[in-house]
């Protein structure tokens, strides 16, 4: 199946719609019988599983011609060849026949639900109106809809909950793992019924999902969650920590790629984000220049008007925020806490 991810061709759907590698999965799967295709699924994690039942779903009509195309890229032997169509019942024949019942019921309710409106229309409502609203409903609930909302949004909302609940609704979004289709539903047809709306997005790793979400926080709150967390779940507060990244992380940053993300930073934002900063953050910029471009930065720094700490905070998110998309892009690298220290030492 991984020659699905390198394919060159471009063969088309009955609509016009290229095939992606995930449709071309979807066709190969359906073409084998079902002996084969169980092979093959029964191989494949809950992810992949998803990603390759949604895709069967969404196909439609795929000629005969299309498939004999797709099969003679992989060489594979197969059952059948003919049109084929996909949709919810070919996905769940598959699912429910290398699956136990419930998990098969748990991913078709995922890659079956009808969108994400109202996920999208939630993260329109204003964090105010949004945290009264949360007030009323079960720290779970709260957990699974803050972290289906973007994160720079559940931020806001964590601001605007009373800090007596944060601790526990932190936790609860560490422990929040998978969150039965029933359930989701459930929370779904009350935020529709209230602020009108439709379906999910899968939270993939909760602790990452709560430490995106206080990337996106301001310092105070950040370190008012963490220590609400550490006192409810001490082992989840310390997981969260290592899946953050905030401005004092940088010092991670690999300093054979440092120089990229300095050249990156915006300059009318990166005097105001080193303006009061850890002196080894300061440092590692200053020291990553030219002596002359360093020397102009130092004194920027030094004759910069006092700035507003939230002005301040800001800006670091910002450097933080385009840290970790160059780090995603492969253009800088983010060493972990031990490989930092080996290279320290």
């Amino acid at each position: 199946m991984q020659s699905l991810a390198t394919s060159g061709s471009s063969a088309t759907s009955s609509d016009g719609r290229v095939l992606g590698p995930l449709d071309k999965a979807a066709i190969v799967l359906m073409a084998l019988d079902e002996n084969h295709a169980h092979q093959i699924v029964a191989r494949l994690d809950e992810q992949e599983l998803r990603k390759v039942g949604r895709a069967m779903v969404t196909l439609g009509q795929a000629d005969a011609a299309v498939v004999e195309e797709i099969i003679a890229e992989f060489g594979l032997m197969l059952g059948r060849v003919g049109n084929l169509r996909g949709g919810p019942e070919t996905a769940a024949r598959l699912l429910r026949r290398v699956l136990p019942p419930a998990k098969a019921a748990e991913i078709l309710d995922d890659i079956t639900s009808s969108g994400s409106d109202v996920w999208a229309k939630l993260a329109q409502i204003q964090p105010q109106t949004l945290a009264g609203y949360l007030l009323n409903e079960a720290p779970q609930a709260v957990a699974v809809i803050l972290a289906r909302l973007p994160a720079s949004h559940a931020a806001q909302v964590f601001g605007a909950l009373p800090a007596d609940r944060l601790g526990e609704i932190a936790a609860r979004m560490v422990r929040i793992g998978g969150v039965h289709g029933a359930v989701l539903a459930d929370i779904e047809e009350t935020l529709r019924r209230e602020f009108v709306g439709d379906t999910s997005r899968a939270t993939g790793d909760s602790a990452a999902v709560l430490a995106d979400v206080l990337n996106c926080a301001d310092k105070a709150m950040m370190d008012l969650v963490i220590s609400r967390l550490e006192a409810d779940d001490p082992q989840s507060a310390a997981r969260v920590r290592r899946l953050m990244f905030t401005f004092e992380d940088l010092v991670r940053v690999d300093r054979a790629t440092f120089g990229m993300l300095i050249a990156e930073c915006p300059a009318d934002r990166l005097p105001i984000a080193l303006s009061g900063a850890p002196p080894e953050v300061s440092e590692l910029f200053l020291s990553s220049m030219s002596e002359r471009a360093g020397n102009m930065l130092r004194e920027e720094i030094e004759n910069l008007p006092t700035q507003r700490k939230r002005v301040v905070e800001e800006a670091r998110a910002e450097i933080v925020v385009l840290a970790k998309r160059l780090a995603e892009e492969g253009r800088i690298f983010i060493l972990d806490s031990a490989e930092e220290a080996a290279g320290a030492a």
